[in-house]
């Protein structure tokens, strides 16, 4: 069923009536008249009236100009696509972290080239093969494997949803193995965290609970962001992991409770739902205090210190648990354990 049009009450010319004519095609009498088509932009959530035709134009004249203006574009090259896949319902099921990490490799990907100096953007879909797959994430592990890897999974989501869609007749992704990569072993000592949190308070306070709650109860930073007053409880505080890892209740110990109180007093006199708040009393958005941290990692780096990251705090928070650290990490296999218990381990000399 077309979509309904306003009704238009000037005269329109060689006796066209207004319900024959196309969805969305109105006759425009300023100067010599046109016909014009108002189209939606769903990128700026906005409708715009552009020129369909002159006032020359029959009934037939005037639907053959709206088929071929809302023909849709042949879908033959990868940057066509990529911009597909983000406008679809698939990109909005996405979580925003994922997102995010997508449109890096789809930036990355546009302005990359071919031997032949063709943006990799402007190359045919029947051109990707498992073989330029794989070229392509050799080539980028020159100068980082981790983002080859990224790329080369978003390529695979991005040709299975177009496979799915019989868009192409293939997916030249699969198969392809990702690189291997070195565990990251960075070991934040007591000494460099201390000074840190003091560097970066003066302008982000928030940072000071984040990262002790990251680091007091090995949570990556979105758990920490998930964090609620609710999970305060008298026995400890309680988080909901995420990627699979068990939950966990971390027992109270003066440094815990310290960091729930600094977290409570960003509330001022509203107390919100989460125990890290936003500006608006909701949830912390991870976007937001990865940014603080980054300007505040800046200028300390400047002043000649080594740069780590929050996530590096859950592996040091790891590595200077007592006992069970298999429970602590919430970890499910002692090989990911591994990648966090980066200390050398301890053992009395032999008598």
């Amino acid at each position: 069923m077309a979509p309904r049009r306003r009704s238009q009450t000037v005269k329109l010319p060689h006796g066209i009536k207004p319900d024959a004519l196309p969805p969305y095609v109105y006759w425009d009498p300023s100067g010599r008249g046109r016909w014009i088509r108002h189209h939606y932009n769903p990128a700026t959530r906005r409708t715009k009236a552009a020129r369909l035709c002159g006032p020359e134009c029959t009934l037939r004249e005037i639907w053959e100009a709206y088929e071929t203006a809302t023909r849709p574009a042949p879908l033959d090259t990868l940057g066509a696509l990529m911009d597909l896949f983000e406008a679809s319902p698939a990109w909005q099921d996405l979580a925003q972290t994922t997102q995010r990490d997508y449109r890096l490799c789809a930036t990355r990907l546009r302005v990359a080239e071919t031997r032949a100096g063709i943006p990799l953007a402007e190359t045919r879909l029947t051109d990707w093969t498992p073989g330029a797959v794989r070229g392509y994430v050799d080539k980028r592990a020159e100068s980082s494997r981790t983002r080859a890897n990224h790329e080369l999974r978003y390529l695979r989501r991005l040709f299975a949803w177009a496979y799915e869609r019989d868009l192409m007749t293939s997916n030249p992704g699969r198969g392809v193995k990702t690189l291997k990569e070195e565990p990251r072993q960075r070991y934040v000592t007591d000494g460099e965290y201390a000074a840190f949190l003091l560097h970066a308070a003066t302008r982000y306070p928030y940072l000071v609970p984040v990262a002790e709650l990251a680091y007091l109860c090995r949570l990556r930073l979105s758990e920490v962001c998930d964090l609620r007053r609710e999970d305060i409880g008298p026995e400890g505080l309680f988080a909901a992991r995420r990627k699979g890892s068990k939950d966990a209740l971390t027992g109270w110990t003066p440094r815990l409770r310290k960091a729930v109180e600094t977290a409570l007093a960003l509330h001022g006199d509203i107390l919100g739902l989460y125990l890290i708040p936003s500006p608006t009393r909701g949830r912390m958005r991870e976007t937001t205090i990865q940014t603080a941290w980054q300007r505040s990692m800046t200028s300390w780096a400047e002043l000649g210190n080594a740069r780590f990251t929050i996530h590096d705090l859950k592996r040091a928070g790891v590595s200077d648990a007592e006992g069970d650290k298999l429970a602590a990490s919430g970890h499910r296999s002692a090989a990911m354990l591994r990648v966090y218990d980066v200390l050398p381990a301890k053992a009395p000399a032999t008598r």
